[in-house]
């Protein structure tokens, strides 16, 4: 397998700096990599999602889509907005949560484990149809900020390697210390 883990993270850093605002930073953080679009194709990367822990109502709250054709194929045809889906942080089905909760990446194939309890199993598997996207991982931050970064491929687990766990990394932990930078 040919290595393409080699994009320009200083780049990528500079575009998140730039953002002086939160709605700015969020849209960076899950857009800007998309920026490099033969990259991101040979990562076999389609949608990215910021999530945040919401401490005052114990929620996962889903904070940024990227703003791709995959992503707009799944928000186009759920049963719930984007924004509306919350995910209770003690949920312990639920991927996203046990990620958090773990700080450990979970990688599912099976959308289910990332939208329970707010969508059936059906509705989450439809949305991730809609997308085209074959496995998910949700990454955490590793710091003491609560949150994670979801990372949707159109490629099969068994042919993730290297260079999507580099970039998963490498991002997560570029994200997760501008976000403690704060404004």
């Amino acid at each position: 397998m040919k290595h393409y883990a080699n994009l320009n993270y200083d780049v990528l850093q500079q575009k998140l700096t730039a953002a002086t605002t939160k709605p700015h930073l969020f849209r960076a953080i899950v857009d800007s990599p998309f920026d490099f679009k033969v990259d991101m194709a040979r990562l076999h990367l389609g949608i990215i999602v910021l999530l945040l822990l919401n401490k005052t109502t114990g929620m996962v709250d889903r904070v940024a889509l990227s703003d791709t054709e995959l992503a707009k194929h799944t928000t186009d045809i759920s049963v719930k907005r984007f924004e509306d889906i919350k995910i209770p942080i003690t949920d312990e089905q639920n991927y996203i949560a046990k990620a958090i909760r773990t700080r450990r990446p979970q990688l599912t194939t099976d959308w289910q484990y990332l939208f329970t309890p707010a969508l059936t199993p059906e509705e989450a598997r439809f949305n991730q149809a809609g997308g085209g996207i074959a496995c998910s991982v949700v990454y955490p931050f590793a710091s003491d900020l609560e949150g994670a970064l979801i990372y949707s491929y159109f490629q099969y687990p068994e042919h993730l390697g290297p260079d999507q766990r580099q970039f998963m990394k490498t991002y997560t932990n570029l994200v997760a210390r501008r976000l403690a930078a704060g404004f």
